[in-house]
Formats: C-alpha cells, structure tokens, sequence
C-alpha cells in the first residue's frame, strides 16, 4: 500500500507571512511524520508547492517507494498532473522539483481533496506561520 503524505501551505496575506504542514504515514497507515514550518514571505501557491515538496522529500528520506500525495490545492494537483497550463515562472519551477523528486518513487500520485480532508495539514501550515510571527527562526 502507498504511503499517505497530507500537505498543505497557508499564507496571510499574498503574499504574506507563510507556512507549510505535512502528515506522512507509511503503508501500514501508521502515522511517521507530522511537521510545520515556517516558510517566510511567498504567496498561497508558492507555500502550498513548498509543503508538497517537504513532504515528499521527507518521504524519500524514510524510504518510500509508492506515494499517494494528498493536497487541497486544486492548482498544485492539477499542475503536476499536466492538466493546468503553467502560466508563471516560480510555479513552473516548482513542478520541475517536484518530477524532480517524485523520479524517486516506483509509483507517484497526487490527488485534490477538500479542505475538509485535510484538517490537520492545514492546522500545521498555519501553526507554521505562528512559528515565524512569533519570532521562531526558519526551519
């Protein structure tokens, strides 16, 4: 079974102060990894491909070979997918790291999922910011 990474970037203001949160389970579904960080001044969409590739890449130091990456971002998934042109830059650089470390894993997925679904990355992504804001250094 693949391994489970839940993530999620939240920025307040965009651009503004910025976050990201990751939940990685292994393939028993037992929870491995849980993490914020704070990521500094960038948009929504640019914390929200941050956290997917801090999750991946922790998923590739644990050793994961099959991973199903959940995001309530219906941009990020689409645009690593190649279902959404890719108008900006930054944004294409980012799905260029992203194949970049997904090269790793015998299978790759990602998937949108609603807000809803992803409750406990999105509390992190925020607590990420708080990090930050409250003067905690980057991670």
């Amino acid at each position: 079974m693949p391994w489970q990474i839940y993530v999620d970037g939240a920025s307040s203001g965009n651009p503004g102060d910025s976050g990201a949160g990751m939940v990685i389970s292994d393939g028993n579904g037992v929870e491995i990894y849980r993490g914020s960080v704070y990521l500094g001044k960038m948009t929504n969409n640019m914390a929200e491909y941050e956290a997917l590739l801090r999750g991946l890449q922790k998923a590739v130091e644990f050793g994961a070979q099959e991973v199903t990456a959940y995001t309530d971002s219906l941009l990020v998934a689409n645009q690593v997918l190649g279902k959404y042109k890719i108008n900006n830059d930054i944004l294409r650089g980012y799905v260029t790291k992203v194949k970049k470390i997904i090269s790793n894993f015998d299978h790759f997925a990602i998937q949108y999922i609603p807000r809803e679904q992803n409750r406990i990355a999105d509390k992190l992504a925020k607590g990420g910011i708080k990090k930050g804001v409250d003067g905690w250094s980057q991670v």
